[in-house]
Formats: structure tokens, C-alpha cells, sequence
């Protein structure tokens, strides 16, 4: 049945071989995608795109702490073991995503109690044994995700209430568990917040002054077509200044931000999306090739897109494949420019 539907595809102009080339084949540095284990089983266009134009892989969702620690004694890897075996079974690289985030959090875990002693063992047990089980097999992880507001100053949540500095913890809980990571902080809407990209350099810069082992910034790149190029400049810029690996983590760019449920994706809404993928290819490659981790795209298709499901916007086209993973145009221009920059 895979055979038949790959050949349908094929005959509708979705798929080609012989001189097709794909993304990875143009860029020399990973090209990643996060991706959803359900419609890897289900979808054969996606998991066709997942398995050709990508060469590193997320899990979405299914590395977070409600999906591989849903009750206290009980950890559950099985959808994110689906997603290894993929990514293995097709070369590709693995990236974790995350071990601490205030959000996706277990129903036990906010209700833990305890003193700060229990709450750094129930974390630590936590990041180790998750970190333990993908060793050898994810490269880098997302350590902490999320940590500040945009005004620099730490995010309420349970960690930081109960943990006195959870976060150089989690660093160092998470090396000791697989020493061969590469370990990232990890964040979002660090343009035009300079409040917020200064706490970020300041935890980078304790972090290295206490010997805490921190390898990468992720940036995660969840923007729009009004973003403001000069203020992703200087984001970038900043991060790259540190010396540490730079992951645009979570690629997507909305046309569409104010959820208009009258919005139409014309030519100019794309043409401004195809600018905007432009600048942030352009910009990745002037970072030094070593500081280069790889750009990853938040999931494959428009469809498939957190900002359709999360956020329940139906028009939002904010990836390089449409609704049934056919290319975009602008993917080609993607193509082109990292001809030009040969």
C-alpha cells in the first residue's frame, strides 16, 4: 500500500526523483524538523518530507516531562523511542527536547511537596534517568526551557519556587547523566526584549564562571513576517558573541499573527514570508561554521503547525510545505540563495 500511495504522489508532481534534490543536500549544516510519531505511522507525504528533507530530528512533544514521566514511579519512552528509531533507521540526528520546562508538566509534579531536598531529588531523578535512557543516542539536549520573562527576571514556576537554582542544577544533573551532550538553554522573543536577552547572557556568563558545563543557546525563532530584521540581528549577534553552538531551534515564521479569520495568503502575505526566511538563512550562515548546531523548523507541514493547533489559528501557512506537502515557492528561493552563498 506505501508503494501505491508513494507512486500516486509521485504521478500528482508531489514527489520526483532522479535530479530532485531536497533541503540537506544544500546547506552545510543540519536541517532539522520536530516531528509528531502519530503522523510518522499515519501520513505517508509527511513521513515521506520528514524522512528526505531533513537530516536531524525533534521530538515535538514526546521528550517533554508529561509524556515520559507521567507518574512518579512511572516512565513511559515509548513514542519517544518511536522517533529515535526513525531518525536512527534514516540517519539522522537527534535532539532533545526538553528535561525542564514549566509547561507540560505531570498532574504529580505540581502537586509535589516536600522540602527543597525532596524537590532537588524528584528533579534530579527526573533529568538523569531521562538523560540516561537516550545516552548515545540524542546529541544534544534542551536543558532548561523558558526560564525568563521579558523583563529578564526569572519565570514563576515550580522550579524556581522550590529549587534554589534549578537551572545550573539541571546543567550539571544533566551532564553528569550523559557527559558526551551537548547542553542548551533554550528560549523565545528575545528580539526586541533586550531585558530578556540580557538575562540569558548573564546566565550564560555565571554559568561559565562557576565551571557549569552549557554548550549551546537555542533561539527558537518563533517570529513573523513584521519582525523586525535589526532586532533578530542583534539577538543573533549577542548569542553568537558568547562562543557556544547556536540552534535556531524552532523555526516557523506566521503571516498571519492577529489570527484575521478573514486573512487571505496572497502573493504579497508570501513574498514577505520568503524574505523573512531569507534573512534568518542569511544570518545563520554568517555565524562561524563551528557555532553551527543547525536550524530545525517547528514541525513539516502548514497543517501540522502548533500555531493551527495550540493556538487555534486556522489561517496560518508558517512552514516551507503546505497543507498537503507540496513545496512552497519560497523553498526554492531557499535553495537559490544557498547556491548564492557558495
Amino acid at each position: 500500500m506505501k508503494n501505491i500511495l508513494l507512486g500516486l504522489l509521485i504521478c500528482l508532481g508531489q514527489i520526483s526523483f532522479g535530479q530532485e534534490s531536497f533541503l540537506t543536500d544544500h546547506f552545510p549544516f543540519p536541517i532539522g524538523a520536530s516531528l509528531n510519531p502519530r503522523l510518522l505511522a499515519e501520513n505517508e507525504s509527511y513521513e515521506y518530507r520528514a524522512k528526505t528533507e531533513f537530516n536531524s530530528v525533534t521530538a515535538e512533544n514526546h521528550m517533554k516531562m508529561m509524556m515520559v514521566h507521567p507518574e512518579a514511579n512511572r516512565f513511559d519512552f515509548n513514542k519517544g523511542d518511536e522517533i529515535v528509531k526513525f531518525a536512527q533507521a534514516t540517519q539522522k540526528r537527534i535532539h532533545g527536547h526538553t528535561l525542564v520546562w514549566h509547561n507540560q508538566v505531570p498532574k504529580w509534579m505540581t502537586e509535589f511537596s516536600g522540602d527543597a531536598q525532596a524537590w532537588e531529588n524528584m528533579l534530579k531523578n527526573h533529568i538523569q534517568e531521562v538523560a540516561k535512557h537516550f545516552k548515545g543516542q540524542v546529541t544534544g539536549w534542551d536543558v532548561v526551557n523558558e526560564a525568563f520573562l521579558d523583563d529578564g527576571t526569572l519565570r514563576p514556576s515550580i522550579w524556581s519556587k522550590n529549587i534554589p537554582d534549578y537551572i545550573a542544577k539541571s546543567f550539571q544533573w544533566a551532564h553528569e547523566a550523559d557527559p558526551n551532550a551537548i547542553l542548551f538553554y533554550n528560549d523565545y522573543g528575545q528580539d526586541g526584549k533586550p531585558k530578556k536577552m540580557q538575562a540569558i547572557l548573564n546566565l550564560v556568563k555565571e554559568l561559565q564562571a562557576r565551571q557549569i558545563p552549557i554548550h549551546g543557546l537555542g533561539l527558537q525563532m518563533h517570529i513573523n513576517i513584521h519582525s523586525k530584521n535589526e532586532e533578530l540581528a542583534s539577538v543573533i549577534h549577542q548569542s553568537q558573541a558568547t562562543g557556544l553552538a547556536i540552534h535556531f531551534s524552532e523555526l516557523d515564521i506566521a503571516v498571519n499573527p492577529k489570527n484575521d479569520s478573514t486573512f487571505v495568503y496572497t502573493e504579497s502575505a508570501q513574498e514577505a514570508q520568503k524574505n523573512k526566511y531569507e534573512f534568518i538563512f542569511q544570518s545563520y550562515q554568517s555565524i562561524p561554521k563551528k557555532q553551527q548546531y543547525g536550524i530545525t523548523f517547528w514541525n513539516v507541514g502548514d497543517k501540522d503547525s502548533w500555531l493551527r493547533g495550540y493556538f487555534k489559528r486556522p489561517k496560518e501557512y508558517p512552514l516551507l510545505f503546505d497543507e498537503s506537502y507540496r513545496r512552497k515557492p519560497l523553498y526554492s528561493s531557499l535553495l537559490n540563495l544557498s547556491k548564492n552563498e557558495k
